[in-house]
């Protein structure tokens, strides 16, 4: 279970709450998209949920070890992308211990999940945005957690490896753990989630299954546009 009790975040040197009185369940077995406005309360409800953020109010309750993307971050070094993905294996290791060649190994498998087996050795710098998106995960699964936090995963992904993330998601929750994502990609939300969360201003709107939350009336109010179903092309996420 990954718990949001009436959580309230404020940043330091604002007035206005990024979170307020914020209640959600997540599941394990399930992926659970988070869904709202820029500026909406999602990557600080993730980054409370992945223990980066502490609230100011209410409380948050995690079963396991979280394993977290956040949207971005800056790469001080050079490392190949097998050395960054390693990193990962850090909660595994003891104090000041130093990856061994299982770790190297499972570093290598978790490549091959994302479909970057054959980047192993290049620099994360000279890397796409896309196939950065793809290492970043990768580091992520090779934590091997319960939970795997995702802020905006398909960021900068082609349909191709949009569809292999979804397929990496759904063996995630096969395998027992739990995924907690925000998107803007409704039709990846829709392909892929178990459950929808709409955030706006800070707060829980909506939450149900997919087929609940997800829908032109829902999605209206949240953006402040109209929404209707339409058909365009896609990858085929359930051939």
């Amino acid at each position: 279970m990954l718990r949001f009790r009436t959580v309230s975040y404020r940043y330091k040197g604002e007035k206005t709450y990024a979170l307020s009185d914020f209640s959600l369940s997540a599941q394990p077995g399930r992926v659970t998209a988070l869904l709202g406005p820029n500026g909406s309360g999602k990557s600080t409800a993730l980054g409370i949920a992945a223990g980066w953020l502490v609230p100011v109010g209410g409380s948050i309750e995690r079963e396991g070890r979280v394993a977290f993307l956040p949207q971005m971050e800056r790469l001080a070094f050079s490392f190949s992308c097998l050395e960054y993905v390693t990193f990962g294996r850090a909660p595994h290791l003891p104090y000041l211990g130093i990856p061994g060649g299982q770790d190297a190994n499972l570093a290598r498998e978790a490549l091959a999940r994302v479909g970057m087996a054959e980047k192993a050795d290049k620099r994360v710098t000279a890397l796409s945005g896309g196939e950065l998106q793809l290492v970043r995960l990768a580091r992520a699964l090779v934590q091997e957690a319960l939970w795997t936090v995702l802020d905006e995963p398909t960021d900068m992904l082609d349909p191709a490896h949009i569809l292999a993330l979804g397929g990496v998601l759904r063996a995630i929750t096969a395998a027992g753990g739990g995924v907690l994502l925000s998107t803007h990609d409704i039709g990846f939300a829709l392909a892929t989630a178990d459950d929808a969360a709409l955030v706006k201003e800070g707060k829980l709107v909506a939450q149900g299954t997919r087929a609940e939350v997800l829908n032109p009336h829902a999605l209206g109010a949240l953006y402040g546009v109209p929404f209707a179903w339409d058909r365009v092309p896609g990858p085929l996420h359930n051939p």
